[in-house]
């Protein structure tokens, strides 16, 4: 299992190449970490069997607050400001 650590400084070196390829292999990863981060699956994976998901596939037995610490070192997870209001934007203020 790889830690926080390892994972954000893996992160950060790829955002250091600006190539096309790193920075869409890098906003992939983003959406699979932030939906992985509340406890999603992190989608399915690309030329697998239906039903093979990122999280099953690569992280199997990983912690959601592993990919939430993971998501807010890298600056990918929203502030609680913003969460609350996108969770409650329907109630009258």
């Amino acid at each position: 299992m790889k830690s926080v650590e390892q994972m954000v400084k893996h992160f950060r070196e790829m955002q250091s190449h600006s190539s096309f390829a790193t920075v869409s292999m890098l906003n992939e990863v983003k959406q699979q970490y932030t939906n992985m981060a509340q406890g999603g699956d992190g989608g399915q994976l690309f030329g697998f069997d239906a039903g093979t998901t990122c999280r099953a596939y690569n992280y199997n037995n990983y912690p959601d607050s592993f990919f939430r610490a993971v998501c807010e070192r890298m600056g990918w997870l929203p502030t609680n400001e913003s969460v609350r209001l996108e969770a409650y934007s329907a109630d009258p203020i």
